[in-house]
């Protein structure tokens, strides 16, 4: 479990460009689904972690997906996927405990949204052992879109997979190889940001960048400073060069290895050439009167004297 430090995610998500507009508040409901009504040991499958929003106008949430392991039956978390989510902005991408027994996450959207059955985010699990696993949402919190942060109440409800025996006569499912391998669309286009923030990174200059993809979910980023070697990023990176021109290039990769391209160059690269450019001008124009006056004089030189 963690204790979420809101001031540093209000604050990244608002150099995200959040506009807050009046909201009523209300109770929202989160609540999961299972990708299969039965699961087998050794199948794979998808908890989909859901939100009404139930008239209320939500812009961020936060909290933790818990797995209890006290009915024998094991669920192993595999990994997350954001794909299909109405957030866009994301402080704390779902990450898994040490423990491997729950997910935490900070999630927002700018306008906020009002709709029932939002998808949050995805799950994806491994049936290990016979038995019946529980899982809640605990600790979450949901914020109304009201320019005030109004921490609106929510009501939770669990899910309980219930993990039969292997199946001898049939292959084992993968509800997740059939998304990946179906996927063939890149992220949507994204754009690269510019941010200074004494809350992030020491204060230090950084880049934001969101890529969405609504199949199998963004997975990663290459991220290109100048002429350096790629790196391997969150959708935040810290500037190695914190004073001149900063050239980015960043790769968005979604989980089934499709990508997509954003460039960054930034404005002082641009005045720079500016500069290069009228300098370059008044060279040639004093090269240009230069030979003008050699010119001149030659010509004087070889005019006739007057008879």
């Amino acid at each position: 479990m963690k204790n979420y430090p809101d001031m540093k995610y209000l604050t990244i998500l608002a150099l995200f460009g959040i506009i807050f507009v009046p909201a009523s508040v209300s109770a929202a409901t989160v609540y999961l689904q299972s990708s299969r009504d039965t699961i087998s040991v050794g199948d794979t499958a998808f908890v989909t972690v859901k939100i009404d929003a139930n008239a209320a106008v939500l812009n961020s949430v936060q909290g933790d997906i818990v797995f209890s392991t006290s009915s024998k039956g094991d669920l192993t978390i595999q990994q997350s996927s954001l794909g299909g989510s109405v957030f866009s902005l994301w402080p704390e991408t779902p990450s898994v405990s040490q423990n491997g027994t729950d997910v935490s996450f900070v999630g927002g959207v700018p306008g906020g949204f009002s709709s029932d059955g939002t998808t949050v985010f995805k799950i994806i699990v491994q049936a290990k052992t016979v038995g019946s696993v529980t899982i809640t949402p605990k600790n979450i919190s949901a914020y109304a879109n009201d320019g005030k942060g109004t921490q609106v109440p929510v009501e939770t409800k669990d899910l309980v997979m219930n993990i039969l025996p292997s199946k001898a006569s049939a292959s084992t499912t993968d509800d997740w190889a059939d998304i990946i391998s179906t996927d063939k669309t890149p992220p949507e286009p994204f754009t690269i940001t510019i941010g200074q923030d004494p809350s992030v990174y020491s204060g230090k200059k950084f880049a934001l960048f969101n890529a969405v993809d609504n199949q199998s979910g963004i997975d990663y980023y290459d991220v290109y400073e100048n002429s350096a070697p790629a790196v391997k990023s969150g959708n935040m990176y810290e500037l190695q060069n914190q004073s001149g021109n900063v050239s980015l290039k960043v790769i968005a990769y979604d989980k089934a290895g499709n990508e997509r391209v954003a460039t960054y160059i930034s404005q002082t690269t641009g005045n720079n050439i500016n500069w290069i450019i009228i300098i370059i001008t008044v060279i040639v124009l004093i090269v240009l009167f230069l030979l003008y006056k050699m010119i001149q004089q030659r010509l004087k030189f070889k005019k006739p004297n007057a008879q």
